[in-house]
């Protein structure tokens, strides 16, 4: 078991105040946590440049790729109820996949990066100034070149995931922003959180409590960037996801009770495979990108040292996500302990601020 240093909290929360004096962030929220219920919040800045409000542990942020977990378990859940399997042809459930080395691709592509599929559409942003529906996106996936043959590389799919999700629908007969909703928010109290803003929250006060992201000048003047009211209504399944600091803790939480063995919104089985390293399973891979840089089933494992991993003092157990927007959590299944910060400044390539709070918040917890 661990026990939180607190003065290793405050160290953590004092570079975090940091960025925000220094003017890098307008807006930050973070919160590291273990199983056992012991947390720790902070939060700074004010929700926009022109709304004053300040910013809490409850503020609903755009948190972009970590929306993608959420996907992959939504699908786990429906291998739990026999309804896919990973190793099935996505053609079987979307005909279309059907030439240029589409037919090839399999379930288990999707979640790992591994299908060959765009992260982006060559024509992302004309779509997105059109406000084009994802079923418009969707037509263009169908018919866009494939990077690479499925399974021979890694490249990183946002489309990927897209496809999945209209798996999940198909399968389920609903939109994927209800069956997250009932199956995953609900469930966990996450009142909070939502892809894609639902109806409900014009009426519940959420739309009062959501942050301004930062981005370019050009970008920020225009009807279909991140602040915009249609991106935030898409929820594009692949960066869609709105929530705060505390409703991705208590998720964060409860995945590590499910990884103590208890049962959850899935079973500690899936789990554990979502969290192995699954790049295993395709021989066509080489050793190094296997070894190195490797991913489970919608979760990014720890690749220490390297400038996208979640920090060198974490051990490669590690899993978690990034987000374009200035996101990131991990969870540590051997300490049963987790990180979250949420920020409004979109992350680099390289000298990726957060990977700092990574390793500040690993080092909150100690044995006792």
């Amino acid at each position: 078991m661990t026990h939180a240093n607190t003065s290793r909290v405050d160290a953590t929360w004092e570079r975090l105040q940091s960025w925000h004096s220094n003017g890098h962030c307008h807006a930050l929220a973070a919160e590291t946590g273990s199983v056992t219920g012991e947390t720790y919040s902070f939060s700074a800045g004010q929700l926009a440049p022109e709304n004053a409000t300040a910013v809490t542990s409850e503020s609903i942020f755009l948190i972009a790729s970590p929306t993608k977990p959420f996907v992959a378990i939504a699908a786990m859940m429906l291998l739990e109820q026999g309804k896919l399997q990973l190793d099935q042809l996505v053609q079987r459930y979307l005909p279309e996949f059907r030439s240029g080395g589409k037919e090839t691709i399999r379930l288990i592509h999707l979640l790992t990066h591994t299908s060959g599929l765009p992260d982006m559409l060559p024509n992302n942003e004309q779509l997105r100034q059109a406000h084009a529906p994802l079923s418009e996106f969707m037509k263009h996936v169908y018919k866009v070149d494939l990077i690479a043959a499925p399974g021979t590389c890694v490249h990183y799919q946002s489309k990927g995931i897209l496809a999945l999700a209209v798996i999940i629908e198909k399968i389920t007969g609903m939109p994927l922003s209800e069956y997250l909703e009932t199956q995953i928010f609900a469930p966990l109290n996450m009142a909070n959180t939502a892809l894609g803003i639902p109806d409900s929250w014009h009426s519940t006060g959420q739309l009062d409590k959501m942050t301004w992201s930062q981005v370019d000048e050009h970008s920020a003047a225009t009807d279909w960037g991140w602040n915009s009211l249609y991106w935030r209504r898409l929820g594009a399944p692949w960066g869609g996801l709105l929530s705060s600091a505390h409703d991705l803790g208590s998720f964060c939480q409860h995945l590590l009770e499910i990884n103590q063995g208890r049962q959850g919104i899935i079973s500690p089985q899936s789990l554990s495979a979502m969290t192995s390293n699954q790049l295993t399973n395709f021989p066509a891979l080489t050793e190094s990108v296997v070894r190195t840089t490797p991913w489970g089933l919608g979760w990014q494992l720890n690749w220490p040292g390297h400038p996208r991993g979640f920090g060198s003092l974490l051990p490669r157990e590690v899993f978690g996500h990034w987000g374009a927007t200035g996101t990131m959590l991990w969870l540590d299944p051997t300490r049963n302990v987790y990180g979250v910060v949420l920020t409004t400044e979109p992350i680099k390539q390289e000298d990726r601020r957060q990977i700092l709070f990574g390793n500040l918040s690993s080092l909150v917890w100690q044995p006792h």
